[in-house]
């Protein structure tokens, strides 16, 4: 199996059923969709989340749902809506909205966290409410990707180890930059998605390289 300091891999912003079969191939088995209610690429619709999650769960795999910019309430409905057991949300809730989707759903959820938008005071509150937090590189405007160095972060993502949580790190990662990531931070997972990608589509070849260089081994 895939072994690289136990660190998992998710792949995020899939898109299309060929990838998703692609993924089964291996042992990574956490997938990510991204709602059209965020910014940023690969956004899918409901129906199309529908159709992939429905897929993902047929090849055992684990899918999870990217979303935010909605009211708590609409968040709730998309969810019930779409039948997925494992959300990451973004950090633009309170804590009260936060409860209310939990009493709300039945649902694993993790929270995702920026440069911008990171705050520990409110991290303390929540942290038994969650089940994970997900370090995102990448600021996501309505008309622009701001990219922030992994230098520029540390900071803030070594503060998130407090709260003994799994920590995924994710935005921009890529074959050029993966093995400084797992040595700097050594986070419980990453986050891959554009690093794998080759015209809208997981790239095989990416994948391999990816897992190769991290002495991974191919379950065939």
């Amino acid at each position: 199996m895939f072994n690289y300091g136990n660190i998992q891999l998710k792949v995020c912003g899939i898109t299309d059923i060929r990838s998703l079969e692609i993924i089964q191939r291996y042992s990574v088995s956490r997938v990510g969709f991204v709602s059209d209610s965020l910014y940023g690429p690969n956004t899918l619709s409901v129906d199309e989340i529908i159709k992939l999650k429905n897929k993902s769960y047929e090849l055992k795999l684990n899918p999870i749902l990217l979303i935010g910019n909605l009211e708590i309430t609409e968040i709730i409905k998309v969810i019930n809506k779409i039948g997925i057991k494992e959300v990451c949300l973004a950090n633009q809730y309170t804590y009260e909205e936060i409860q209310q989707l939990i009493n709300s759903t039945d649902i694993k959820m993790s929270i995702s966290v920026s440069y911008n938008n990171h705050d520990c005071d409110f991290f303390q509150k929540i942290k038994n409410m969650i089940s994970s937090f997900y370090y995102d590189l990448n600021i996501y405007h309505e008309d622009k990707i701001e990219k922030k160095e992994l230098s520029e972060c540390i900071t803030q993502i070594n503060e998130l180890r407090q709260f003994s949580k799994p920590l995924y790190l994710g935005g921009g990662i890529n074959i050029e930059n993966i093995k400084e990531a797992v040595r700097t931070l050594s986070p419980f997972g990453i986050d891959i998605s554009s690093g794998l990608k080759k015209s809208n589509t997981l790239d095989e070849e990416k994948l391999k390289k990816i897992l190769d260089s991290l002495g991974f081994d191919e379950i065939v």
